[in-house]
């Protein structure tokens, strides 16, 4: 999917701005948004300018003419996304579409508006290689970034090729800790989109609630809750390696403490030479984790009838 994504953003037709853009907003939901967050955590040390992600039917007020405003929604047909798309046309923005279709499509052309059409008939959360390699593209379009992502890209696929079956080995084991268990997800705070995806995925593929925290925020609230024993919980640490001196200080102490009141502590460690890699070898192994969990918990992996329940009672609505 990776290799498949960097052919099409390269093939990407976009056209300049205008106006000069001083804000970047990413409207989208679900994997779509996910797509935005992981985004923003790779590029922050280098983009000049704010990026915001709304998961909403609604823009921030400053959103006008310097904004370029990305709207992904996979399907195309997520109400909130189409909402946020009316909003930044009647606010001028600079409007990128990202989607496979839907009535977005029909709207970008109906405007004439740029848009990237992804590969079409997949579930959105299968898709995210595809809406972080476009969001990268467009960023250097606009030369908000300099980076030479691709490169990384095409290295993270050397990886994970070289370790895909060492990491479903490790997924398979990992699985078997977490079956019966409340999964509880932490990592540093440059990393919490990883995070965000893992507990995504246990939620959409293995059916299992879960929640995630990061590292340093969570030692100042979060881990006083740690003072009795929570056996019925099973702590995934995701380690980069890579964070600030201090945080990993934290982090260490952090496991530490959780130790002492649930034995179910598994560290998953990334690998890779830039954030970019280790955060898509760490999801990579999340992915698998959510499938072999959902095997363990006897559920099919794709079913997502609950998601399908709510959108049928709004269009009740509408």
């Amino acid at each position: 999917q990776l290799e498949a994504a960097i052919v099409l953003g390269k093939q990407a037709k976009l056209t300049p701005s205008k106006q000069p853009i001083h804000h970047v907003v990413v409207s989208g939901m679900g994997g779509s948004g996910l797509g935005g967050v992981l985004v923003k955590q790779c590029v922050v040390d280098q983009l000049l300018v704010p990026m915001e992600i709304s998961h909403n039917y609604t823009l921030p007020a400053y959103v006008n003419e310097h904004t370029l405003l990305i709207i992904s929604s996979y399907s195309g047909d997520t109400e909130e996304t189409l909402q946020a798309f009316q909003a930044g046309m009647q606010k001028q923005a600079k409007v990128i579409c990202i989607t496979s279709g839907g009535a977005l499509k029909t709207l970008a052309k109906q405007y004439g508006i740029d848009f990237i059409r992804l590969p079409a008939g997949r579930p959105p959360r299968a898709c995210l290689g595809y809406a972080v390699v476009q969001l990268l593209f467009v960023l250097r379009f606009y030369q908000l970034i300099s980076w030479d992502f691709v490169t990384e890209l095409q290295d993270a696929i050397h990886l994970l090729e070289q370790s895909q079956a060492a990491l479903q080995v490790e997924a398979q084991q990992v699985a078997v800790r977490l079956q019966g268990k409340l999964p509880v997800i932490y990592t540093t705070a440059a990393y919490e989109a990883v995070a965000l995806r893992l507990r995504q995925q246990l939620n959409e593929n293995s059916k299992q609630l879960c929640w995630h925290h990061v590292i340093p925020a969570l030692n100042h609230n979060e881990i006083v809750g740690w003072s009795m024993p929570h056996e019925h919980l099973a702590v995934l640490m995701l380690s980069s390696g890579a964070a600030h001196d201090r945080v990993q200080v934290q982090q260490r102490i952090t496991q530490e403490i959780i130790q002492k009141h649930t034995s179910s502590v598994t560290t998953l460690q990334a690998r890779g030479e830039t954030s970019l890699i280790r955060s898509l070898y760490l999801i990579h192994l999340g992915d698998w984790i959510s499938f072999y969990l959902a095997k363990e918990n006897g559920v099919d992996p794709m079913e997502v009838a609950a998601i399908d329940r709510v959108k049928a009672r709004l269009n009740a609505f509408s």
